[in-house]
């Protein structure tokens, strides 16, 4: 059913939430694996398994960065063990896999079922195409909209009205966030808006679905004021027409991680904000973000954001902060509501940025985990990212990791190096 908008629904019991997610146990050197050399500044818990002796051997050889700085770290998923760990608390770029945080965040305050509202809404001779952040809205949607409207406003006996659009859910002067490089907008992400069209990047988003939305009534017979489009926010005593539902919250993080979707990553950071009486704006979105994410215990000492996507190149974040929110994913307690992070999670070598188009997990040593990893992806010009969860092949326990990597590298050669390491994660190389 479909959740107010700003309702705050975390969906967590209390009592879960009070204790650690990740309760970190305590390092000390394992006895009885000579056999075994661990990485520098890794000792091993007096329970680690088979597979984690396996990953800390072949990590402890293998993890090295091309150039500049790279860090890591394994948790065991279940206990919150560290099984292994090299630079843990490094500030680097993570790119995309900030979205990690914005997904759990507006999963936990909106609710998995949260859905946005589209609509049409009329005062006397004035029409009022109101955004409610759908973050799919498609331009079908804006289509089937205007059709409907028409519909409604000839039975009224409406041949003509004046068309606004109103986006106040958003501010609609936002200023960039810090980070964000000239060329962005709208090159890699549209002007961040409460009314946008799915999959069109543009400076002026509403502006952009507005007139999508008049050309369709236009085709109607339903006459619209010709020149600029114009924004006004609807008044309260305006008549609903028609409206469009979004699909779930759920659905549509998954979407978001699966391919990576800018867009869509600050919308829900902006929701998560007004979700919990902050500005929607990148500072009222990061705080947000943040505060939701502390309320699992993730270590977030050295983590700065300045987006909820994750282009800011002054994003700072840590691998032990990545790898612990990756494995709330599949912690049962919270599966209810941070299922949909798993499963948008692109599969390594399957679909989304880790699907064979981007060339992931296709070739030796890394095709051997093909299907077995779901994981983030980050990527900026010097800086690459992984962070995600798998089964190791020893062990058969659920794995959390998290990659990170930054200086001045072939981005090709970088991402089969974080791939590598990964998939020594998994246990097959």
């Amino acid at each position: 059913m479909p959740r107010p908008r700003r309702t705050v629904r975390s969906g967590l019991r209390r009592s879960a939430l009070g204790r650690p997610a990740l309760r970190r146990a305590c390092v000390v050197a394992l006895v009885g694996v000579s056999a075994l050399s661990l990485g520098a500044g890794t000792a091993l818990a007096t329970d680690a398994t088979a597979g984690d002796q396996r990953i800390a051997h072949y990590l402890g050889t293998r993890f090295h960065p091309l150039t500049g700085q790279a860090s890591g770290e394994v948790l065991d998923a279940a206990s919150g063990r560290v099984v292994w760990s090299s630079g843990a608390g490094a500030q680097l770029m993570p790119a995309s896999t900030t979205k990690i945080a914005t997904a759990i965040a507006a999963l936990t305050v909106l609710g998995p079922n949260h859905t946005e509202r589209t609509r049409v809404v009329l005062k006397g001779r004035n029409l009022y195409l109101v955004g409610g952040a759908d973050q799919h809205l498609t331009g079908d949607d804006v289509n089937a909209l205007a059709d409907a409207a028409a519909t409604a406003l000839k039975k009224q006996r409406h041949t003509s009205v004046t068309l606004y659009v109103d986006d106040s859910l958003f501010p609609h002067v936002q200023p960039t966030s810090p980070g964000w490089q000239p060329g962005y907008v709208p090159g890699e992400v549209s002007s961040i808006s409460a009314l946008q069209v799915f999959g069109h990047e543009n400076v002026d988003s509403a502006l952009y679905a507005g007139n999508v939305f008049r050309s369709r009534l236009a085709t109607h017979g339903i006459g619209v004021q010709s020149g600029v489009l114009k924004r006004a926010k609807a008044p309260s005593t305006a008549t609903q027409l028609v409206s469009h539902v979004s699909e779930s919250l759920a659905s549509e993080v998954e979407r978001m991680l699966k391919d990576s979707v800018n867009d869509n990553a600050e919308g829900f950071a902006r929701l998560t904000a007004l979700a919990v009486h902050q500005p929607a704006d990148w500072q009222g979105a990061t705080r947000a973000v943040l505060a939701t994410v502390a309320r699992y215990h993730v270590p977030l000492t050295g983590v700065q954001l300045y987006d909820g996507s994750g282009l800011s190149r002054s994003d700072k974040m840590t691998a032990r902060a990545l790898a612990s929110m990756a494995a709330l994913t599949v912690d049962p307690r919270y599966q209810s509501v941070l299922k949909p992070v798993l499963v948008g999670f692109p599969v390594a070598g399957v679909d989304g940025t880790l699907g064979p188009a981007w060339g992931r997990f296709t070739t030796a040593p890394t095709k051997c985990a093909a299907g077995k990893i779901d994981a983030k992806t980050g990527t900026l010009t010097g800086a690459i990212a992984l962070a995600g969860v798998t089964r190791n092949q020893q062990d058969g326990r659920w794995k959390a990791f998290a990659f990170l990597e930054e200086g001045g590298f072939n981005t090709t050669s970088a991402r089969n190096l974080i791939d590598q390491w990964a998939t020594t994660v998994e246990g097959c190389w």
